[in-house]
């Protein structure tokens, strides 16, 4: 490869600056190049060899077909619209995404899912935890490309999240749950692989399964460059 593998990172003009840092540097750790784009600074006939959606403020209702819930206080109907038409050129060209928190439940929308407005409304067994540290354990469901991948059935991971996917997209199956039975990670049923994670793995670098999961990701990315 003679020229170096771009990843095209996703996220908001104010308020993405830590997730964006933290993915960089996982990103570069796997050799490739990551370039950060915003509603203000980005234009449609960008090069990418693949793209990661980050997490922030919430999808604005609008863009889903839903009805504004009162826990939705600050959404960018601007980088909804951004993340949608990156997310369908790279369908299009069959490049490998990841989306990370609101960038999995974008995910979902693009392919005909629908999203839980606030997880809070239903009565949870367990405790839903908010903290970027590794205290929620979520189920890596069986015969999965996430579960081959870390071949590991449980992992603790962190927790940042209101919204969450209800029924999963076509062409994408679940591939983890929390102990509530609610959706935690997806992916694609084929290839080039589309995976969203609804915890914050760029934010636990720390973590084996953090860099193994931006290792694959990475290594996706080269794959498709040759």
């Amino acid at each position: 490869m003679s020229e170096k593998v771009i990843v095209v990172v996703t996220g908001s003009e104010h308020g993405s600056r830590s997730a964006w840092l933290f993915s960089r540097f996982l990103l570069q750790l796997f050799g490739v190049k990551a370039h950060f784009v915003h509603p203000a600074s980005w234009r449609k006939n960008l090069h990418m060899d693949a793209l990661l959606i980050l997490g922030g403020i919430d999808i604005d209702p609008k863009t889903y077909g839903g009805s504004r819930h009162y826990s939705v206080t600050k959404t960018d109907i601007k980088r909804d619209a951004m993340e949608l038409l990156l997310l369908e050129k790279a369908v299009k060209q069959r490049l490998p995404v990841m989306g990370i928190c609101r960038g999995m439940q974008l995910i979902n929308h693009f392919f005909g899912g629908t999203l839980y407005p606030h997880i809070h409304d239903f009565t949870l067994e367990v405790p839903h935890p908010h903290t970027p540290f590794p205290l929620k354990t979520v189920t890596l469901e069986p015969q999965t490309a996430l579960y081959e991948l870390l071949n590991q059935s449980k992992i603790r991971v962190n927790a940042l999240h209101h919204q969450a996917v209800d029924r999963v997209g076509e062409g994408l199956r679940k591939a983890a749950h929390d102990l509530n039975g609610i959706t935690q990670a997806i992916e694609s049923l084929s290839e080039p692989r589309i995976t969203g994670l609804q915890w914050h793995p760029e934010f636990m670098p720390y973590q084996w399964h953090s860099r193994k999961i931006f290792h694959a990701f990475a290594l996706a990315a080269k794959e498709k460059k040759q």
